[in-house]
């Protein structure tokens, strides 16, 4: 496994946060985060605009800088990454803390060196089913927001690997 490719899973959990797998409550286990990664900014293959700076927290999470497409820093996002089974593969769990405290999740797998992410959207009718069979909720509570709701650890984890089966991964990045 290279020290990059797990960086890419963090920013995906930054991305796209409308319509998420979400939790009042962090439901990874802080204490089983993988943190191999060195910091640096990393660039998206293919688009050398959408870029993001990580680094390391004394806590064993990540900040995750977004850059603007001026090349300016932007939001920074607490992350932390986790090993985990997705749909029979191994993977990575991902939650991002939200402003609001929360969490949302996302997934990411390595192949042939690269990472590919995924976050789950409820407003999609196949994510959305595969939050409610594993014990998630239907939060609709703004016509933008179509959140799904997880009380547990084993739901949110039964329902990432669900949708990894099944998700569209965005292109990679790499440590620039």
């Amino acid at each position: 496994m290279r020290r990059w490719a797990i960086a890419a899973a963090l920013i995906a959990a930054a991305l796209s946060l409308c319509g998420c797998y979400a939790s009042n409550r962090l439901l990874l286990n802080p204490d089983e985060a993988v943190h191999p990664l060195d910091d640096g900014v990393y660039v998206r293959d293919g688009d050398p605009t959408q870029k993001f700076r990580l680094q390391l927290r004394p806590d064993g999470w990540y900040d995750v800088d977004d850059y603007d497409p001026n090349g300016m820093i932007g939001a920074t996002h607490r992350v932390l990454v986790t090993k985990a089974d997705l749909a029979g593969e191994e993977g990575y769990a991902i939650a991002e803390q939200t402003e609001d405290g929360g969490y949302i999740y996302a997934v990411g797998f390595i192949r042939d060196g690269r990472v590919f992410l995924a976050t789950p959207d409820c407003a999609d009718s196949a994510d959305r089913d595969d939050a409610v069979d594993q014990g998630g909720e239907p939060q609709d509570d703004e016509a933008m927001t179509h959140n799904c709701l997880f009380k547990t650890r084993d739901a949110v984890l039964s329902a990432l690997s669900a949708f990894a089966g099944h998700a569209i991964f965005g292109g990679p990045y790499q440590r620039h």
